[in-house]
């Protein structure tokens, strides 16, 4: 089963950045993010997981809540959410896909063959409506094949057969 982690405020930043600066208070930008995670965490049966930061807070440790079935994770004293994402991303457990525009991110997922995706796509694929049992291209519509008929790296192909399952 695939696990979506998510940097939550990087998703916020990215998506929301207009709300923000209406000033949308952060509370009520995390809790429609969490709210968009239930509900395609419901629709696609996936596991989703969504790491805050908590730098500089009083918490001393990483600590962790359930909300309607999304794990929300908040980074630990002098950690960030980068770090604990990293970590994942580091351990490669199966079906990882990691959603985050901070490049740091990105290139570690890339070094380790992990599937990832950008906030944007995340928002997108979130905003789409759920179709079970239908094909949008069928063979029959594709035509003549085109393009470099080798295959792509394994690393590679394994990471896109993770994200199509979304």
């Amino acid at each position: 089963m695939a696990h979506i982690v998510i940097d939550g405020y990087n998703y916020i930043n990215r998506i929301n950045a207009s709300s923000v600066q209406k000033g949308a208070t952060m509370d009520l930008l995390r809790r429609d993010l969490l709210e968009r995670c239930a509900r395609y965490k419901k629709a696609r049966g996936t596991r989703v997981t969504v790491v805050f930061d908590a730098y500089g807070s009083p918490s001393v440790g990483r600590h962790s809540e359930s909300y309607r079935g999304v794990d929300v994770v908040y980074s630990g004293q002098g950690e960030t959410a980068d770090e604990v994402i990293i970590g994942w991303i580091r351990k490669r457990p199966a079906g990882l896909i990691v959603v985050s525009s901070d490049r740091a991110i990105i290139d570690e997922a890339k070094a380790s063959g992990v599937a990832f995706l950008t906030t944007v796509k995340l928002a997108e694929m979130m905003a789409a409506p759920v179709t079970f049992g239908k094909e949008e291209d069928c063979e029959e519509d594709r035509g003549p094949k085109k393009g470099n008929p080798r295959k792509l790296p394994k690393k590679l192909r394994k990471a896109v057969k993770t994200i199509d399952k979304l």
